[in-house]
């Protein structure tokens, strides 16, 4: 579904929990995430699994109140957004906000692209249980049109956060040697497996011919993974919030943990098929598993 008309503004609250549910798996899961304000909503709505996505314009100052309502230490981590020290979340360099505190993240986004947040206390476990989500930065006018001053228009905005899940870590609250192996059992696009996948408004992508599909890609997982969108060819535009220095015209792409790219896909004929994200062993190259959202050309 298009982003197409969301009101970006400079300012956020922003809540850390650690009492959500999400079904993972075909089962109810506790999750950690961070729930945003709900006067700024955006074009995904809030939501859990992952953490609710933020946009904000480039070269404006932008405030994020981090409230930390948890019973842990948590931060923000503006993961790729060159932020001063002060503000990037890592505990080692900055500090943490402690359980009842609160701290507002103070930063100006110099460039327009698609970036991520993400908790730095105890990263491996606290990303792997939902505490991350997308930043997309739009470009000064603030359209939401536009990728970037100078670059491609498009007529529909889809944003996939990538996600495994290894239910062995479900209940864990500490990274220990039970965190040593990331072995997922489920394969999602937006938190959600294939069969949801296909039906939700904010994961599939649907146009008419001629359309332009502009699809945000963010890897927060621990594995590889390989996207296809129906054997169609598509152009690779932005590689971690930067425009690519010559754009890649393909039908396939693999994108590693903590990346992010931005494809545009000009749909010629009418087609509908699956759009599918393939996971991928970090050593062997198999697929362990997929996810799988819909490609409606009409």
């Amino acid at each position: 579904m298009a982003g197409l008309g969301t009101i970006v503004k400079p300012n956020y609250t922003v809540i850390s929990r650690m009492n959500g549910t999400h079904t993972i798996g075909g089962q109810p899961t506790d999750v950690w995430y961070y729930d945003r304000d709900s006067s700024n909503q955006g074009f995904m709505d809030n939501r859990q699994f992952p953490s609710a996505h933020l946009e904000i314009i480039q070269g404006q100052a932008t405030n994020i109140l981090f409230q930390n309502m948890s019973f842990m230490p948590h931060t923000i981590h503006l993961h790729g957004l060159d932020v001063d020290q002060q503000n990037d979340g890592v505990p080692a360099t900055s500090f943490t906000v402690p359980m009842g505190g609160s701290y507002t993240y103070q930063f100006i986004a110099p460039h327009a692209g698609t970036y991520h947040y993400h908790c730095h206390v105890d990263t491996v476990l606290h990303f792997h249980r939902g505490m991350a989500g997308t930043i997309i930065v739009r470009p000064p006018s603030g359209v939401t049109n536009l990728a970037w001053d100078g670059g491609p228009t498009f007529d529909e905005e889809v944003l996939w956060h990538l996600l495994t899940f290894d239910s062995t870590w479900a209940n864990l609250y500490g990274s220990d040697l039970a965190t040593a192996r990331h072995r997922p059992d489920s394969f999602m696009i937006n938190g959600l497996s294939s069969p949801e996948a296909r039906t939700d408004p904010y994961s599939r992508l649907v146009a008419t011919v001629g359309q332009r599909i502009y699809l945000r890609l963010l890897n927060s997982c621990y594995q590889w993974a390989r996207v296809r969108l129906g054997g169609l060819p598509f152009d690779v535009v932005a590689s971690d919030g930067r425009p690519m220095q010559s754009i890649v015209t393909t039908d396939t792409w693999d994108l590693g943990p903590g990346e992010r790219y931005d494809l545009l896909l000009t749909p010629k004929a009418p087609i509908s098929t699956d759009a599918t994200v393939e996971y991928l062993d970090d050593y062997s190259g198999a697929v362990l598993g997929t996810a799988a959202s819909r490609l409606e050309i009409t």
